[in-house]
């Protein structure tokens, strides 16, 4: 099957949310014609079900259309589990491990995540966050921009990943899970109750990223501080949100610079908001930033590992 036109349906299925697109060639660009988002693998009991409904006016419109998955849609947490790919690698290495099959007629594609031993002599692992990085490289060759020898790569998220790219290579990684642990700790704990980005306080943002910044104290002693400023300081709970989100962004850029041997430049993937969030946080430690958007490196890295031949066993 070639993929050089046509329709299909890209998928980045993560841990907390699915969102599909509906895509198609155009002219060797690969556009985006509609979107779906649907329930992440975490609590997803069907993953094939919720597939196809979420998806089914596309199918019903344009035919059992090929589908290309990304995310921890083929983790042990997902619908089919797909082997990691040990770093160092590139994309290429990423087809060879795919799983392809085939559901109620729809030809699959899941791709496989990354693994590696980290700078901690631990094992780590990605999924989705892999071919964001793949389609911020396919870009930079694209545009034909000098590629740097080393270059960090921030991707902010549930589980931030901040990658070590070396001559276009994934050479390791670490995770920090900030998303994962500020949603328990509202959920799960007495410092605070869930807050959204409607009742942001930047103030309380700043104040937690400045402690973060020049306080010698781990995050386990400064953590408290958000249920204390509360009942002591009159703290509303947006306030407290902030500081929280202040002290675990702004400790981890303070331990990735110790890992990452005190860089002074990253390349930072995520959404617009938590990309805001860091880029204000880099600059608390002089660090430069370039800022792309998730939902197009997400695209822009599908596109890459997805316009090859692919031959569906039935």
């Amino acid at each position: 099957m070639t993929l050089s036109k046509g329709i299909m349906i890209l998928g980045d299925w993560g841990t907390t949310v699915n969102r599909l697109y509906l895509a198609q060639w155009q002219d060797n660009e690969l556009t985006i014609l509609d979107r779906a988002e649907g329930q992440g693998t975490k609590n997803n009991a069907d993953p094939e079900e919720s597939f196809f409904q979420l998806s089914q006016k596309w199918l019903t419109q344009h035919g059992p259309v090929p589908v290309y998955l990304i995310g921890t849609v083929g983790s042990n947490i997902g619908w089919k589990q797909v082997n990691y790919v040990a770093c160092p690698t590139d994309h290429s290495r990423t087809l060879d491990t795919a799983l392809r099959f085939n559901t109620r007629g729809v030809d699959f594609v899941i791709f496989p995540g990354l693994s590696c031993i980290n700078r901690h002599g631990l094992p780590d692992s990605m999924r989705g966050e892999e071919t964001q990085i793949f389609g911020f490289l396919a870009d930079q060759a694209k545009q034909h921009k000098p590629i740097p020898e080393q270059q960090l790569v921030c991707l902010p998220g549930t589980h931030t990943k901040w990658a070590l790219i070396e001559n276009g290579i994934v050479t390791t990684f670490l995770t920090s899970p900030i998303g994962e642990l500020y949603e328990v700790l509202c959920l799960h704990s007495v410092l605070l109750k869930s807050a959204t980005v409607k009742d942001w306080d930047d103030r309380g943002f700043k104040q937690g990223l400045s402690l973060s910044v020049k306080s010698t104290s781990s995050l386990l002693h400064t953590l408290f501080a958000t249920r204390s400023q509360q009942v002591i300081d009159g703290y509303t709970n947006a306030q407290a949100a902030g500081f929280l989100s202040g002290l675990l962004i702004g400790s981890d850029i303070k331990s990735a610079q110790r890992s990452f041997d005190e860089f002074s430049h990253v390349v930072l993937i995520g959404t617009s908001h938590v990309n805001s969030l860091y880029e204000e946080a880099f600059s608390y430690y002089d660090v430069t930033t370039e800022i792309h958007g998730s939902e197009w490196a997400t695209t822009e890295g599908i596109k890459t590992i997805a316009s090859c031949e692919w031959n569906f066993d039935d």
